[in-house]
C-alpha cells in the first residue's frame, strides 16, 4: 500500500508538471490565433493589439525556448505593425541569440535595412557607379586598341589622354591606380612605336610607380635597350 501511495504522488506530480507545460503551449497557440485574426481584420483595434502584446511579453520570459522564441518573434511583428522598428529589431535580435533559424535571420536583416536605409542606398549607388566606371574604361580601351592595331598611333595617344581625363573626373586617382597604370603603359607603347623614347620612358616609369607589374617592368627593359 505504501508503494501504491508513492506511485500516486509521483504520477500526480508528473501530470501537474506536464499540464503546466501544455497550458503554456495552449496559451501561446491561442494568442497567436488571436493575433492572426486581428492582423487580417480590416480595422486593427489598438487596445486589442496592446493586450496581445502584453500577453506575448509575459510568455517571452518563459524558460521553454520554443515558447520564448515564438513570443519574441510575435512581439517583433507587433512592433513592426506599430512602426516601432528599433523595438521590433531588439525583440527579433533576442530571438536570434537563442535560435539562428532562417525565418528569424531574414526578419532581423529586413529590420536592419529599415533602420539603415541610407547605408543600403549608398552601397547600391557605389555598386552602380563601379559598373558604369568599368564599362567606360573597357569600352574606351577597346576603341584605343583598334586604333593601335591599325597603326594609327597619334589618334590612339589622343584617345588615351581623353580616357585618362575622363576616368580622373569620375574617381579619385588613389582609387584608380591600376587603370591609370594600364593607360600609362599603353601610352609608353604608342610613343615607342613612334620612336619617341623619352616619352615612352616617362610613361612606363609612371606606370611602374602606380602598379609595378612584371609586364610593366619587362616593357621598361625593352624600351631602355632601344
Amino acid at each position: 500500500m505504501k508503494y501504491k501511495y508513492y506511485y500516486i504522488i509521483i504520477s500526480t506530480i508528473i501530470l501537474v508538471c506536464t499540464g503546466c507545460k501544455d497550458a503554456n503551449k495552449i496559451q501561446l497557440e491561442s494568442i497567436i490565433d488571436e493575433f492572426d485574426y486581428l492582423k487580417n481584420s480590416s480595422i486593427i483595434e489598438d487596445q486589442k493589439l496592446q493586450d496581445l502584446k502584453a500577453k506575448f511579453e509575459n510568455l517571452s520570459y518563459s524558460t521553454t525556448h520554443d515558447i520564448q522564441i515564438s513570443a519574441l518573434y510575435y512581439l517583433s511583428e507587433i512592433s513592426t505593425m506599430e512602426n516601432k522598428f528599433k523595438e521590433a529589431y531588439d525583440f527579433i535580435n533576442q530571438a536570434y541569440k537563442i535560435n539562428h533559424a532562417d525565418s528569424i535571420y531574414k526578419k532581423l536583416k529586413n529590420l536592419n535595412n529599415l533602420l539603415n536605409p541610407e547605408l543600403d542606398t549608398l552601397k547600391k549607388e557605389h555598386q552602380k557607379n563601379d559598373v558604369e566606371f568599368k564599362n567606360i574604361f573597357e569600352v574606351g580601351r577597346n576603341e584605343i586598341k583598334k586604333l593601335y592595331i591599325n597603326k594609327n598611333y597619334s589618334d590612339a595617344i589622343n584617345q588615351t589622354y581623353i580616357l585618362i581625363s575622363m576616368i580622373k573626373s569620375l574617381k579619385k586617382e588613389s582609387k584608380i591606380k591600376i587603370e591609370l597604370s594600364q593607360l600609362y603603359q599603353d601610352l609608353s607603347i604608342f610613343y615607342s612605336q613612334q620612336d619617341k623614347l623619352d616619352k615612352a620612358k616617362e610613361y612606363i616609369d609612371m606606370a611602374i610607380l602606380l602598379n609595378p607589374t612584371s609586364e610593366n617592368i619587362e616593357i621598361q627593359k625593352l624600351i631602355n635597350k632601344k
